[in-house]
């Protein structure tokens, strides 16, 4: 294995609840937490190395702000886990591409700052991945950090929906210049897609049939708010609903994704399902579940696993291919190629048995 670098310095592309709940779990990290990480420690590396070393947005609320007030500004409702210290980072101004119009538009106030120099500051920064955390329906600004990173020779984790690690133009000039790209659209820790794809699964495997399903979202966060635009939110639930019904090898009535905004509900979101179908000689069954959990810290849960694995690849120069195949597999909704969920565990525990587990 390569010499361990002291930390693994990461630029965050929007600094909305996601990002929020990251950047101040990586802090609660630095202290003996052992609970809610899949893997304490991938390639060596703890959740407390991961360094934040740039940021973006386009909000006034912070851009020019230190990253440890802007977590904390507004829109943002992500729950406070900790006290965060001056991090000397400055959230600076990103070029608003996609504007901060539509639905969820009102929310956001675009800063008048002069747009920074992104390729530049991380070069200066000596960032090694950049995560996209934009929000849905930023394509633009997908593809535009997606340029810079390849620019400035960083990996580039795209958890959006825009299709990005998926488009075979940007998978070609990321090969091509042996750089990192893996994406799109990132599955939370313990989120509705997981957890509807895992039953599916499970049911399926145990011989039983499925007849009809739904998976209906409920939330407060800005994402709720943006998937009134049915336009937009088009795209993601129809993400949602391929990474499901990928699990189960027949077609049958099947929507997952279908949500609305309840203000009051901040951060949390609850994810309603329901199933129906058939098991031993046509006995029926149904399934009624409902979770409810707070969505930037589900989304930073799984962060957290693939910015180190991207890091591991990194140190250990395993390239694109498979490797970056079986992360984007194991962490988004629509990675360029589809693994089955039993074959990502395995190749996970493989790749982490070869480069240093804990």
């Amino acid at each position: 294995m390569s010499k361990k670098r002291k930390s693994i310095n990461v630029a965050l592309a929007g600094v909305g609840n996601c990002a929020s709940s990251l950047i101040q779990g990586t802090a609660y990290y630095a202290i003996d937490h052992p609970i809610g990480l899949a893997h304490r420690k991938i390639g060596g590396y703890e959740a407390s190395d991961i360094n934040y070393a740039a940021a973006f947005d386009i909000d006034d609320r912070k851009v020019g702000h230190d990253l440890s007030e802007a977590v904390y500004a507004e829109p943002n409702t992500s729950r406070k886990i900790v006290d965060l210290k001056n991090t000397g980072v400055t959230v600076q101004m990103a070029q608003p591409l996609d504007g901060a119009s539509g639905i969820a538009g009102e929310k956001v106030h675009v800063s008048r700052a002069k747009p920074a120099n992104i390729s530049q500051v991380l070069r200066d920064s000596e960032v090694n991945i950049l995560v996209n955390l934009t929000p849905t329906g930023a394509s633009k600004a997908s593809e535009m950090y997606a340029q810079m990173a390849l620019g400035s020779g960083c990996a580039y984790i795209n958890a959006t929906p825009s299709k990005v690690a998926s488009n075979r133009k940007w998978q070609t000039v990321y090969k091509r210049k042996k750089s990192i790209l893996v994406g799109d659209d990132i599955m939370d820790q313990i989120g509705s897609t997981i957890l509807h794809r895992n039953l599916l699964s499970f049911l399926n495997e145990r011989g039983a049939r499925v007849d009809e399903t739904y998976q209906l979202d409920i939330g407060g966060g800005t994402e709720s708010k943006s998937a009134l635009d049915k336009k937009k939110y088009e795209i993601k639930r129809n993400i949602k609903t391929a990474a499901v019904a990928s699990v189960v090898p027949y077609v049958f009535p099947i929507v997952a994704g279908s949500s609305d905004f309840v203000d009051f509900m901040g951060n949390k979101r609850t994810s309603y399902f329901w199933i129906r179908g058939q098991y031993y000689a046509g006995a029926n069954y149904n399934m009624d579940i409902r979770l409810t959990l707070e969505d930037g810290p589900a989304c930073a849960g799984i962060l957290t696993d693939v910015i180190r694995l991207v890091n591991l690849v990194q140190n250990n120069e395993l390239g694109q291919g498979s490797v970056t195949d079986l992360i984007s597999a194991y962490g988004f909704k629509a990675p360029p190629k589809r693994i089955s969920p039993e074959s990502v565990s395995e190749g996970i525990e493989q790749l982490l048995d070869g480069h240093g587990k804990a």
